[in-house]
């Protein structure tokens, strides 16, 4: 007798752990997956270990074929979205499938059953868990490796997803620069000398004083981006979380303030390519890894622009590239000769103008997806 497809609700630590580990068999062969630390995946899925949890549930899915899981997905109650929003669209995350649309159709349906339940009418991802993690579904670009907090998936996720009902509900784009490429305007040497005499500095992150600049990192990402589609404003519990896993491999001079007569306008935040280390090790770190994983981070020689911010009124002036210019020049310094810029909302024509500008080329495309579940 043919075994059919069963969902199951992960709860408890063992079922927990097939959640986790699904990803490892489906990945296996695929070289341009890089595995998460299993470590740190026990721990985002903890509300104990992840401050966004503490406020915003989730519940997660197995789909069974028999003993066999073919695919996972986590369900997730965004009240900070909500709030923001005014809205009521749940999301999903952390979706890994099989090529087989009855198995993605009875997670999804799992998925948007739980959310219905707890008042939501839109189902609207992939997120893991926000916005302000790793998001959207790749679309192009499969040749090569997602750089740091940045989504993979097979090809043949975007024809299972849609062919469910779901549609495009905002697109965006990775641009790749290097060393050779960029070309920043000849007159930039003005700017940064008008913008001197303006009384706006540029400084680098403290980190004698991590606390104090990751606080004034945040309250600028949340005045800057509120504007932007999705935007979901993250707390200084979550970037404190997040300067504690990439402190070992945080280079300061990659991070900047523009402040004008002191009072802080903008930031800029790049960080190395920890996924060039972390592709080898296979999600393990002990125990060995972690010492081939020291050896490989002095080997990086790629960053990821994450975050970029200028407050409202103080846009038209030229911050962003100046911005631009000292991470390119600060990196040399590091052996750093290449750069993608991460993620640029298609609708954001300001920013991939600017990226444009300095002869960025657009590599990969992303994009959120959503359908109503009322």
């Amino acid at each position: 007798m043919e075994q059919k497809l069963t969902i199951q609700r992960v709860t408890d630590a063992k079922l927990r752990r097939e959640f986790i580990m699904f990803p490892f068999r489906l990945y296996r062969g695929d070289p341009c997956w890089v595995a998460p630390l299993i470590g740190d995946e026990k721990k985002f899925l903890l509300a104990r270990s992840n401050p966004f949890l503490k406020d915003n549930p989730i519940e997660l899915f197995l789909c069974r074929h028999g003993n066999e899981t073919v695919g996972r997905i986590a369900a997730v109650l965004n009240r900070d979205h909500q709030r923001q929003h005014h809205d009521r669209c749940g999301f999903f995350g952390m979706f890994e499938c099989v090529n087989d649309v009855q198995a993605a159709d009875m997670l999804m349906q799992a998925a948007a059953s739980w959310l219905r339940e707890n008042g939501c009418d839109t189902l609207r991802g992939p997120t893991s868990f926000s916005v302000n993690g790793i998001a959207g579904l790749l679309l192009d670009g499969f040749k090569a490796p997602p750089v740091v907090l940045m989504a993979y998936n097979p090809p043949y996720y975007r024809e299972l997803i849609e062919g469910l009902g779901f549609h495009q509900a905002m697109r965006f784009f990775a641009y790749e620069v290097s060393r050779e490429t960029i070309r920043f305007p000849r007159a930039i040497g003005r700017l940064e000398e008008r913008l001197r005499d303006n009384g706006i500095r540029i400084r680098i992150f403290d980190l004698r004083q991590a606390e104090r600049d990751m606080a004034i990192l945040i309250d600028l990402f949340n005045k800057a981006w509120a504007d932007n589609w999705g935007f979901i404003p993250t707390t200084l519990a979550e970037g404190l979380e997040d300067l504690k896993k990439m402190r070992p491999v945080i280079r300061p001079d990659l991070i900047f303030f523009a402040e004008k007569e002191g009072r802080p306008v903008g930031f800029s935040l790049s960080v190395p390519d920890i996924n060039q280390a972390l592709r080898p090790l296979g999600g393990r770190l002990f125990p060995f890894g972690w010492l081939q994983l020291l050896g490989s981070l002095k080997k990086i020689d790629a960053i990821r622009v994450t975050l970029m911010g200028v407050l409202k009124e103080y846009r038209q002036l030229g911050i962003d590239l100046a911005f631009y210019r000292m991470t390119a020049e600060n990196a040399y310094r590091h052996g750093i000769y290449k750069a993608e810029m991460s993620w640029i909302l298609e609708s954001n024509e300001a920013m991939n103008r600017v990226l444009r500008h300095i002869n960025a080329q657009v590599t990969k495309t992303y994009a959120l997806y959503e359908k109503p579940i009322a």
